[in-house]
């Protein structure tokens, strides 16, 4: 669903190129995850998805402010897309997004099981503050390490379907 003209209004011209760029920047993973197999588009999640936050200073509350300003933007963008955006659609929309802002975020991905179904879920944090989710989504899901972090990810996956 689009937005109506009236609400367009109520954005800022910064706001508005920032919610037009993140509708295409959805547009292209859509299209990626949708069409594209993994392999050929995984180089685009670089290994800097993956690690630990290194800044150990406090966070910049400009810096933050700005932060969310990008992922409310592409919020809005994601709910009113031609297709349903996930959170794995959202996550790497948002990631581009505040990469190219100069804010290097980490990308995780967590599993839980529910009904014996196994549920996934992806998030962002940016200096090890949850960005995108709820501040307790990382007590509600496993998240899942890459090898050298301990143990793999088949492992964990199958230590959580065996419990």
């Amino acid at each position: 669903m689009l937005l109506s003209v009236k609400k367009l209004l109520k954005f800022n011209i910064k706001e508005l190129w920032l919610l037009t760029y993140a509708w295409f920047v959805f547009l292209k993973w859509d299209f990626l995850i949708s069409s594209i197999n993994f392999k050929k588009w995984r180089e685009q999640i670089n290994n800097a998805t993956f690690e630990h936050d290194k800044n150990d200073l406090a966070i910049n509350t400009t810096k933050l402010e700005h932060v969310k300003l990008i992922i409310n933007m592409s919020e809005i963008a994601g709910r009113h897309h031609i297709r349903k955006m996930n959170c794995l659609r959202r996550c790497l929309t948002q990631k581009q997004l505040l990469n190219n802002h100069g804010y290097h975020c980490n990308l995780h991905l967590g599993v839980k099981i529910e009904q014996n179904n196994l549920k996934a879920h992806s998030w962002l944090s940016f200096q090890g503050v949850v960005i995108n989710d709820s501040e307790d989504v990382s007590s509600r899901y496993s998240e899942l390490k890459m090898a050298n972090q301990q143990s793999t990810i088949c492992d964990q996956v199958i230590n959580l379907t065996s419990q």
